[in-house]
């Protein structure tokens, strides 16, 4: 792999071109077009060493677990080290990671297993920021058991919630919230959630999914229990990463056949691990490392400025989340007076500007906003394989339709 600062420029940031070079799918296309992948909240694109990695893993050790021959006994090896790099990527403890196929099938199977923690006295916190996956489980949890729901309200002014709201009492059993908004791109401090939860000795879970590509995370150093993420909207491929407190999975029961491990974190991923997803995961994770997530949140911050800046010369154009570039990711949600965001997507993508229009699960965040009902809004993705040229280029096509 290049090294880090073989992807510097002379003045020490960033150089998108040569980062580029390690996506394929970034590549121009067989008629000369570059396609401005700005539906990157949905999903990444990968690099040639995830590519790689699970290619190598299919053709040279492709086996199952815990058997007594080489290519198992490089199967464990290969999940070994890819759970201890996710472990230090989130800031979580070693024994406390489970792969899954993805965050939400992660967050339901963990949901299951509260069952027997929660009663019908108890309440469950949650938020109006959240994509659905921290919501729907939560929601059909306290269906089972009849717990209450308590909710942290969303401030549509500045897309930041309104911690006035952020309640608990001593029958709050769980408090659960987003580390940024898939939505909105709005960054959120854990500390007053995890001080509530702390405050009455209830569990945190936090949505890092949208947060993982472009802020550093530390679990442990902020008193988080749970933290999921999904690898695919980090540069890897299709899964899901579970981080939580050993002694926590410890205690709860979930649901496994009878002959899988009683210990450690394998006891929580149900059936056999999608064992070339690790070791693609592995290779994302090497890419991250090698940047630095500081590289990649300064880079970050210049696309966001850029992008907002532009944006305040479109008097059509209606952003809907913090305009302050430190209180947020490059995700952007806007609306364009006299188009719906269907309409805006369609001209976006006539334009090879490939962007997400709707909810995208985010269901509170938009009926908060009173978007639910109108379409949604049209999401605007940058990640650090992004540069000046392609804000400028969304920018320029949303202009045009003024």
């Amino acid at each position: 792999m290049t090294s880090a600062s073989a992807l510097l420029d002379a003045t020490g940031t960033l150089d998108v071109e040569r980062v580029r070079a390690r996506f394929p799918a970034l590549a121009p296309t067989a008629d000369g077009r570059r396609v401005v992948h700005a539906d990157a909240p949905g999903g990444t694109q990968v690099t040639s060493g995830v590519i790689g990695a699970m290619s190598a893993y299919l053709r040279d050790h492709n086996a199952n677990s815990h058997g007594g021959f080489p290519t198992s006994a490089a199967s464990d090896a290969m999940v070994g080290d890819v759970r201890t790099a996710a472990a230090g990527f989130l800031g979580g403890w070693l024994e406390g990671i489970v792969f899954g196929p993805n965050m939400t099938t992660l967050t339901w199977h963990f949901s299951h297993a509260l069952d027997p923690r929660v009663g019908s006295d108890d309440e469950l916190v949650v938020t109006h920021l959240d994509h659905d996956a921290n919501v729907s489980p939560w929601m059909k949890l306290a269906e089972r058991t009849g717990a209450r729901l308590r909710w942290v309200e969303l401030d549509p002014a500045s897309g930041r919630l309104n911690l006035d709201t952020l309640a608990v009492s001593p029958r709050t059993r769980l408090v659960a919230f987003p580390a940024a908004s898939n939505a909105l791109g709005t960054v959120v401090d854990p500390a007053p959630f995890v001080a509530a939860a702390r405050s009455v000795g209830a569990l945190t879970f936090c949505d890092a999914v949208h947060a993982a590509p472009h802020v550093p995370l530390s679990q442990r150093a902020d008193g988080i229990d749970v933290l999921v993420c999904s690898p695919y909207k980090f540069f890897g491929p299709h899964a899901g990463l579970l981080s939580a407190d050993p002694a926590l999975l410890a205690e709860l029961r979930p649901d496994k056949v009878r002959p899988a491990p009683d210990e450690g974190p394998d006891r929580w991923q149900t059936g056999t691990a999608t064992f070339e997803a690790i070791a693609g995961i592995g290779a994302a994770l090497d890419h991250v490392a090698d940047l630095g997530m500081d590289t990649i949140g300064a880079h970050e911050r210049a696309l966001s400025q850029r992008f907002l800046d532009g944006l305040s010369r479109l008097d059509a154009v209606a952003l809907h989340g913090p305009p302050d570039a430190a209180q947020r990711t490059p995700t952007f949600a806007v609306t364009v007076r006299g188009h719906t965001p269907a309409q805006v997507a369609a001209h976006l993508a006539g334009r090879d500007i490939y962007t997400w229009a709707g909810h995208y699960y985010a269901l509170e965040p938009m009926r908060a906003l009173g978007l639910l009902d109108a379409g949604g809004a049209v999401r605007i993705g940058f990640v650090h394989y992004h540069g000046a040229e392609d804000v400028d280029r969304v920018l320029q096509a949303l202009a045009d339709l003024n």
